[in-house]
């Protein structure tokens, strides 16, 4: 059957689901296709979202996206004007279809892996010959097999939706949140190609919407609402973020400049939370490319935009921030070398493109290291920073100390070390302590030994070391030359500086490389001072050692005596120099730590001067935005006075069209309303008068018109009043003998029918009884089978309730066998614990009679006086009677009144009553009325019963008295809930 029979959508969706169920899914996304194709309907409808619920379905698995494409489109013109959620709910659908299907192919494609036949030949013929001719392996290509087909439908689904979504404010936040997931596929799966293409087309979107040729068009784009602005910046911002990650840095360039040409065009660069993510991004990527100047101009922009618009801004926040600025602004080179600036301009080192760069910070000027730094002065960054990296950025910009400077700057080195936020910048502040190092050193050495440079920089190897030497020399134009013969550095005269010295400014070349003229006639001497000495030398080589040694001994002699004396001497010259070397050293110690003291309560004032300042600086800002503020809003409703006055059209003296600012701060509003409240108060009760006066003049007129029309309106009515009359009683006429011939032609019709009336009855009789016939036919029959259904169920019943009485008595019988057992078990348990207890008892009494026979004994020696107190345990004395009442009659009866607290223990599954010889079935969660802590209740009676169960209505703490008045209050308790010895009490 064609599928055009199927255009309507409910029936075209049911026949689907009948198609799928029956394994042919393209012959059902078919009929869904060409519903959507032929567009009958119009109108959004809630089935048509079911219906593109089920083709998504199909077109992901079938992998159709031309068949989604045009569908989609078609839906879009259904459902955009009147249910925008309805599209949004489709495409999301679609895409996370396919992104679960792409991660199900990637998880195969890792789990696929060939089968061996044979383990000791685990290469095949065929995969040498596939390796031979490819450098993949097995993995990489089931990955090409398997998952490449997903991911080229995934990226072309991206593409699709992004070109349907563009061109719609409604669903201009699903745009966005489909770029982002397309951002995340192509770093997910490390697709550079297609971001690079994805940066294009969402660039070419933007240009298009730029240049729309009907900006004001219904559900048009307008990229001046703020809304609109901060959803493209943020997207731009996160395709930064994946270009720096997939290190797409052209690419990452490019956005860069896209992002600051938009904010230029919409103005949004007012928005201080985007500005600072835009810069933070901006520093890391010229950190990443190497541009280390820009790098920290962005940190100097993001540290003015926090310190200025930031509220509530801590100062560990300030620290960390000015922590970076400085040390990103002292690591910049000395400077960038003059061929290559950075890696970005790749050898041009154009003034147009330093600007380009510049443009992207927002800078008018091209920024230098100098700049810069000068800059970090101006805002007193060293101020809030941490000392250790204040006290490096005065060594290595203000101090001259070369044979200390890695001393110096250690501290602050350790501290970086330990911040990760800082740790990039060692390699650069290395590279910057090398070449301070060498040019302090130049202006005090003219030549100095590689040994004693390598221990000034011991933090480098000397081969990194050396080159970095060269590269100085080389970018910096200095007149330095190494001389490896030699193992020496040798500095020259600064006679003509280079472009990059200049541009360093003199702080440290300029100060001694402008000698004068004496300066430099003395150097010449020294010079040929040298050669002299060296060319003496040469001369003198053939003196003989004999006249040397001669020369010594005759020396030696002439002044023996003074010599010996001052060997004799040295001990007291050395004492005395160490003594003046220790003194000295105490002075210098003490001067230190005065100086060092001073120092840091100068840190500390400068430091409270400069929470001060900044506290200062923040009220006189709010204060300034106040006024600023209040200014605006008079010059706004200033405005507002003047544009009201414009559109009424008030006619005053001045030009209102033409106003200063002045004029409109001084401009009085009232004046002019109450002139023009009087001015309208006049022409309105001179327009009352007129509109009264033509009034007046009205009703006169209308009066005398109408005596005028009254006689031709009656001539005019008489002759149509004659003729409606007669038409009238003509049509009555004509109905009465239409009536008439009606009635008689009815009679005749019926005398012709009226003939047939019995055999009508007749054939009606007969149909009624076979009708009845077959009814009762059919009753009998379903009588009988519902009696069969009803005798087959009662017997079912029956059999399954005999079954489970059956199942219910071998469950008892089991029951009370397990009962049983467990009642058997209990009084082995009772009768094994009364043996214990009753073999306790008589240890006790042998003991207690031992006890009393021996303070017999000691009555009779007399060591106890007659007229002292005899210390008797009553409580003993108690349970010695008991235990002779025990001895002599082990078991009595319960007390009547006790009898009936334990007549429900020991039923047995008959709810029958245990005897006595029986151990009761205690509860497990009862604990008030057994007889012990551990171990079952006795049933058993006891001689301590009567006592045990005494009651005694006077014990105010509520305990049962046992024994005699006098001996229960010498007596206590051996624990709660009584003893079964009968020794305690019991909570009544």
């Amino acid at each position: 059957m064609p599928p055009s029979q199927y255009h309507k959508p409910e029936t075209a969706l049911t026949k689907a689901r009948e198609l799928i169920k029956c394994d042919k899914k393209s012959n059902a996304l078919e009929i869904l296709y060409e519903v959507m194709r032929v567009r009958r309907t119009k109108q959004w409808q809630k089935v048509l979202e079911e219906l593109m619920m089920l083709f998504v379905e199909l077109c992901v698995e079938l992998r159709k996206n031309i068949h989604f494409r045009k569908a989609i489109y078609t839906y879009k013109n259904m459902s955009v004007m009147e249910n925008t959620i309805s599209l949004e709910q489709v495409i999301r659908y679609y895409l996370n279809q396919i992104k679960g299907k792409t991660e199900e192919a990637q998880e195969v494609s890792k789990s696929a892996i060939m089968e061996i036949e044979d383990l000791d030949v685990l290469e095949t013929p065929e995969s040498l010959m596939l390796n031979a001719v490819s450098m993949e392996g097995t993995q990489d290509r089931s990955a090409r097999t398997i998952l490449m087909p997903w991911l080229k439908f995934l990226w072309d689904s991206y593409r699709l939706v992004l070109d349907l979504l563009r061109s719609n404010s409604k669903l201009e936040k699903l745009y966005h949140e489909v770029a982002h997931d397309a951002y995340n596929f192509c770093l997910k799966y490390g697709r550079k190609t297609e971001f690079k293409k994805l940066c294009e087309l969402i660039r070419q979107h933007t240009q298009k919407v730029q240049n729309q040729l009907q900006p004001n068009a219904p559900n048009a784009i307008n990229l001046n609402n703020t809304e609109t602005q901060t959803l493209h910046l943020e997207t731009r911002l996160r395709q930064l973020d994946c270009a720096m990650e997939l290190d797409m840095y052209n690419e990452a360039f490019k956005t860069v400049e896209d992002i600051w040409s938009f904010m230029m065009i919409s103005r949004i660069h007012a928005m201080p939370s985007l500005m600072t993510n835009y810069y933070s991004k901006t520093a890391e990527l010229f950190r990443r490319c190497g541009c280390h100047l820009y790098h920290a101009a962005a940190l100097h922009k993001l540290y003015t935009l926090y310190r200025d618009q930031k509220k509530n801004l801590t100062r560990e926040e300030l620290s960390d921030l000015g922590s970076r600025v400085l040390c990103a602004t002292v690591a910049i080179p000395l400077p960038n070398a003059k061929l290559n600036a950075d890696k970005f301009l790749s050898g041009e080192y154009t003034i147009m493109k330093q600007k380009t760069l510049a443009g992207l910070l927002g800078l008018i000027q091209v920024p230098t290291r100098q700049s810069l730094i000068r800059d970090l002065v101006r805002h007193k960054v060293h101020t809030v920073v941490p000392s250790n990296l204040a006290k490096l950025y005065q060594v290595l910009e203000a101090d001259f100390q070369p044979l200390k400077l890695w001393e110096l700057v250690q501290p602050a080195l350790a501290h970086i070390t330990t911040c990760s936020d800082l740790q990039v910048y060692i390699t650069q502040l290395h590279d910057v302590i090398v070449a301070k190092t060498l040019l302090q050193l130049s202006q005090v050495y003219q030549s100095l030994d590689f040994n004693e440079f390598f221990k000034l920089c011991p933090f480098m190897e000397p081969i990194r070391l050396e080159r970095i030497v060269i590269e100085l020399i080389h970018n910096l134009e200095l007149p330095i030359r190494v001389n490896h013969l030699q193992q020496a550095i040798f500095f020259d005269k600064f006679t003509d500086l280079g472009i990059s010295q200049c541009e360093y400014g003199g702080q440290l070349v300029s100060q001694s490389t402008h000698v004068n003229d004496p300066d430099k006639l003395s150097r010449q001497l020294t010079m040929f001072a040298q050669v002299m000495q060296q060319i003496t030398d040469i001369l003198e080589v053939g003196q003989s050692l004999a006249n040397c040694r001669r020369a010594l001994v005759q020396d030696y002699r002439k002044n023996e005596k003074v010599l010996r004396s001052e060997l004799l001497n040295r001990r007291c010259l050395i004492e005395a120099r160490k003594e003046e070397i220790e003194t000295y050293q105490g002075k210098r110690d003490q001067y230190y730590s005065i100086v060092e003291a001073r120092r840091q309560a100068e840190q500390e004032r400068l430091l409270k001067a400069e929470e001060t300042n900044l506290a200062n600086e923040a009220i006189q800002r709010e204060r300034m935005k106040t006024e600023d503020e209040k200014a605006r809003l008079k010059l706004r409703m200033a405005r507002t006075s003047l544009k009201m006055f414009l559109d009424l059209k008030i006619d005053t003296k001045l030009d209102l069209k033409e106003l200063t600012e002045e004029q409109l701060e001084n401009f009085d509003a009232d004046k002019l309303i109450n002139k023009q409240k009087q001015e309208v108060k006049k022409k309105r009760k001179e327009l009352a008068e007129k509109a009264k006066t033509m009034a007046k003049k009205l009703d006169y007129y209308t009066r005398a018109c109408r005596i005028e029309e009254i006689p031709l309106l009656q001539a005019k009515i008489e002759p149509e009043a004659i003729e409606s009359r007669e038409l009238f009683e003509q049509s009555v006429r004509e109905i009465e003998e239409h009536s008439k011939a009606e009635h008689a032609r009815q009679l005749k019709e019926r005398n012709r029918l009226i003939r047939m009336k019995s055999d009508v009855q007749r054939l009606v009789g007969q149909l009624k009884e076979a009708r009845d016939n077959r009814y009762r036919a059919k009753l009998a029959e379903w009588e009988a089978l519902c009696d069969q259904k009803r005798s087959e169920r009662l017997a079912e019943r029956r059999a399954k309730h005999e079954a489970e009485l059956e199942a219910e008595a071998r469950r008892r019988a089991a029951q009370e066998a397990l009962e049983r057992e467990e009642q058997k078990q209990r009084e082995l348990a009772a009768e094994a614990e009364r043996q214990k207890r009753e073999q306790e008892a008589k240890e006790a009494a042998e003991r207690e009679a031992a006890r009393i026979e021996e303070e017999s004994k000691a009555w009779t020696r007399g060591d106890i006086k007659r007229d002292e107190p005899v210390s008797v345990n009553p409580f003993a004395r108690h349970r010695q009677s008991e235990i002779n009442s025990a001895s002599g009659n082990a078991f009595r009866d319960f007390r009547r009144d006790d009898t009936s607290r334990y007549s429900d223990f020991g039923r047995s599954s008959g709810s029958k009553r245990v005897g006595f010889d029986n151990t009761p079935t205690l509860r497990s969660d009862s604990s008030k009325d057994t007889w012990s802590r551990s171990g079952p209740r006795r049933t058993v009676p006891s001689e301590f019963d009567s006592l045990l169960y005494e009651d005694d209505s006077g014990n105010a703490g509520g305990w049962t008295q046992v024994g005699s008045r006098r001996e229960t209050e010498r007596t206590r308790p051996f624990g709660r809930g009584g003893s079964t010895m009968g020794g305690g009490f019991n909570r009544a």
